[in-house]
């Protein structure tokens, strides 16, 4: 199910995921739940070497509520609304773009992976003794 997840207290949008297995009935059962970031945090070291991360798990507590809207064309409509206090490290989840948004991120993707051969085969070609 891809969930948009707001700001639990200003409501704003904070980022698009895709949360497989969630589903209305998953919902109606539980309204809490809590999402795994994997986040990068440095260690000290001492002066002169190269810095050393660690990857740690963090967890993001969303919140469901169902919410209702009325039309005259389609009546009563529910759909869940996820929340969080924890914006920061929403942030860091891994996004699923909206339809939208894909072919801009597809081709920002390609040319990412077009620049790295690049890079890579320069590096290739230039000689170790320079």
């Amino acid at each position: 199910m891809r969930v948009v997840i707001y700001d639990e207290e200003s409501l704003e949008p904070i980022t698009v995921i895709d949360l497989p297995g969630l589903s209305d009935m998953a919902l109606h059962e539980r309204r809490d739940w809590r999402v795994a970031v994997q986040v990068k945090e440095p260690h000290r070291t001492r002066v002169g070497e190269a810095p050393r991360y660690s990857d740690s798990m963090r967890f993001v507590d969303l919140k469901f509520e169902q919410i209702s809207r009325v039309t005259l064309t389609h009546g009563e409509q529910l759909t869940w609304l996820c929340l969080t206090r924890a914006t920061e490290l929403a942030m860091l989840l891994t996004p699923d773009w909206l339809p939208g948004q894909r072919p801009a991120i597809q081709q920002l993707q390609d040319e990412n992976s077009r620049l790295a051969d690049l890079i890579a085969s320069t590096l290739m070609s230039v000689p170790e003794n320079e």
